[in-house]
């Protein structure tokens, strides 16, 4: 008789095994009635051990001075925190988040503030000789003294098709009567700023990164080109000051990131935990293995997918019939070299089983085709799992793809 060893993935511990196994069950059972299924439980037994064994074990919270040390290495009284995060004791968002909100959203769309101002203003505008004369100051920046002074070498030609994709932009030149009218320098000086870094920065990562110092350094300078500034107008401002209060969460939940990585310890610590000591799961599974006689089916998923394989790399199992990776970063460990037992370019052990077959959804990024790497060895097959990811990867269990392309492996690996 069969038996199918499933190899669970990272982050799994007995609970959510238990329901894995529970559904692979009733999959295999439609799909290869008279098999068997035998567990292979290594989370509970070697996965990454989250921060709060350590407390129950010594005692002592994570971050907590031990007996003999001080409480903060420079001497300090740790401070209370704010549950609001950043901010003044009276709720109000300190400029510097306001500004680092506030550029987010200018670094995806530099027409961030002038639609907001164009909108506020409604149907109020300047005439047509003064929305020119802005105009021809924004496209003259690049030559002006104080713009020049701050840009870096060569960077002015960038400046000016910054300006050009501003001019040429509908929906900015719609604003421009508005923002004519009030002559927000600043909110014109961030948007040319914003359009600059991307122009700059290109999109395929040769080209410079553009630190905060030029950034707001070449803001100063376009508001000192165009003339006087009122301030942000007043939607754009509460729009920014939301932004702000949004991104105050997110910095207390980084104060609170012992936390947060005490949860994400079992995912994301068993990769790491493997791939400094894969050894040790390894042998686990090759344990599990030798105790079952009979011809073996190999599942193994996302970790456990690569654990399988590379055991089956490591050691000669003439019982096991199929491997079967399921959700796998196999191949993407191959292709980068990443692998204990394979090194990249060398081709599989004659002992390895001859019917592999590697299990993915293109919409699960955890998971990687294996025909690239190993060719005629493997047979990639393409599954829908119909979730989004990260639902996508721990989705295989439930979607009837997955079996069928299984039993029809295994019947023909027999």
């Amino acid at each position: 008789m069969t038996t199918v060893l499933f190899v669970h993935g990272t982050g799994v511990r007995a609970k959510w095994y238990a329901d894995s196994c529970e559904r692979v069950e009733q999959g295999l059972a439609e799909a290869l009635p008279g098999v068997l299924l035998a567990r292979c439980a290594w989370g509970d037994v070697l996965g990454a051990e989250p921060a709060a064994r350590a407390e129950a074990e010594t005692g002592t919270k994570p971050g907590e001075a031990h007996e003999g040390e001080t409480a903060a290495a420079d001497g300090r009284t740790p401070q209370a925190e704010d549950p609001q995060g950043p901010g003044a004791a009276d709720g109000t968002m300190r400029e510097a988040d306001i500004r680092r909100a506030l550029w987010a959203r200018l670094y995806d769309d530099p027409l961030f503030e002038t639609r907001l101002l164009a909108l506020e203003s409604g149907a109020t505008g300047a005439p047509a000789r003064s929305v020119q004369r802005l105009r021809d100051r924004l496209a003259g920046l690049h030559q002006a003294p104080a713009v020049v002074a701050v840009l870096p070498a060569g960077a002015a030609p960038d400046l000016a098709a910054a300006v050009r994709v501003l001019l040429t932009d509908q929906e900015f030149t719609a604003a421009l009567p508005a923002l004519a009218a009030q002559w927000a320098s600043d909110v014109l000086a961030r948007a040319v700023t914003a359009a600059y870094v991307r122009v700059r920065e290109g999109g395929d990562g040769t080209d410079p990164w553009v630190p905060v110092t030029e950034r707001d350094g070449l803001e100063d300078a376009v508001v000192a080109a165009l003339g006087d500034a009122l301030s942000v107008a007043g939607a754009a401002r509460e729009v920014a000051k939301a932004t702000a209060r949004h991104a105050a969460h997110h910095l207390y939940l980084k104060k609170r990131r012992e936390r947060i990585l005490e949860r994400a310890t079992p995912a994301v610590g068993d990769i790491l935990a493997y791939q400094v000591r894969g050894g040790p799961l390894r042998r686990f599974v090759l344990d599990r293995l030798r105790e079952i006689d009979g011809p073996v089916i190999v599942l193994g998923h996302s970790l456990g997918g690569i654990a399988a394989f590379e055991t089956l790399v490591e050691y000669d199992l003439p019982n096991v019939r199929l491997l079967v990776t399921v959700g796998s970063q196999a191949p993407y460990f191959y292709g980068l070299d990443a692998l204990a037992t394979l090194r990249r370019g060398r081709p599989l052990p004659p002992h390895f089983p001859r019917h592999w077959l590697n299990v993915h959804d293109p919409v699960d990024l955890l998971s990687f085709p294996a025909e690239p790497h190993f060719g005629g060895h493997v047979t990639d097959v393409r599954v829908d799992t119909g979730e989004p990811f990260p639902r996508a990867h721990g989705a295989y269990w439930t979607t009837g793809q997955v079996y069928r392309a299984l039993a029809d492996a295994a019947t023909a690996a027999r």
